[in-house]
């Protein structure tokens, strides 16, 4: 019995010793701060630089929108000619989608992006998006490289080698340069059974083998699921109280 009273004692000590360390501990917990809340009532997709400048995957270090852009746009032959086009139209359709009249039609950024007299040898994709938004009047820009972008049989001596692309996008606010999210898609295609930790991306992207412009309308979608909850599109109301069209 003074046994079965002392391992009860010893119990009701280890219960009292974590009730008292507990909140203790539970103070010492940060807190998290929510998001804080961006609104935009325009949004505008700068057309995409192609080049061989690979961004650093520790997002503190990258500094490709500080990069003169003449020193992003090298000419690559190794990198499909329209690759730029084929990935803003992919980023312009799915965030047109997605918000609608919030975005600025394409062809509106186009003809004021070819007004902008860009030297390549002082302006970077941070000055070319603050100057591309003072013009259209928008309060966020969305400006990327894609630096890999080849199809099957690509390379030369290399028939079986499959579609590879890889390309960073970066949202930013041009009122003030500063970059509000970046996210970097790079992905060469293979076998689905060949990574079983890429077991579930491999099938999403089909059980076929892919062009360059398919794994890129796939990693256009994948990167844009990570756009900021936090970055909330206006609606413009009419006098009448209904959205406007």
């Amino acid at each position: 019995m003074k046994r079965s009273y002392w391992i009860l004692a010893v119990f009701l000590v280890c219960i009292l010793i974590f009730l008292a360390a507990a909140p203790v501990a539970w103070a010492e917990e940060p807190s998290q701060e929510p998001q804080v809340e961006i609104f935009f009532k325009r949004l505008a997709v700068a057309p995409v630089f192609v080049g061989h400048r690979i961004p650093s995957i520790d997002e503190t270090l990258d500094d490709t929108l500080s990069c003169k852009i003449s020193e992003i746009c090298i000419e690559d032959p190794n990198i499909n000619a329209a690759a730029g086009p084929m990935l803003t139209r992919l980023v312009y359709s799915t965030l047109a989608n997605r918000f609608g009249q919030n975005v600025v039609p394409m062809e509106t950024v186009q003809t004021a992006y070819a007004d902008l007299r860009m030297d390549d040898t002082r302006d970077t994709p941070r000055t070319l998006s603050e100057r591309l938004g003072k013009s259209l009047s928008a309060d966020l820009v969305v400006v990327g490289t894609v630096w890999r972008y080849r199809d099957k049989g690509a390379i030369e001596g290399f028939p079986e080698k499959p579609a590879s692309v890889a390309f960073a996008l970066y949202l930013v606010e041009p009122e003030t340069g500063r970059r509000i999210w970046r996210d970097i898609f790079d992905e060469t295609q293979e076998y689905a059974l060949k990574d079983m930790s890429k077991f579930t991306d491999r099938i999403k992207m089909g059980l076929k083998w892919l062009t360059a412009d398919e794994l890129a309308r796939y990693g256009v979608k994948q990167a844009l699921r990570a756009f900021p909850v936090n970055v909330i599109p206006q609606v413009n109301v009419s006098s009448e109280g209904k959205a406007a069209q």
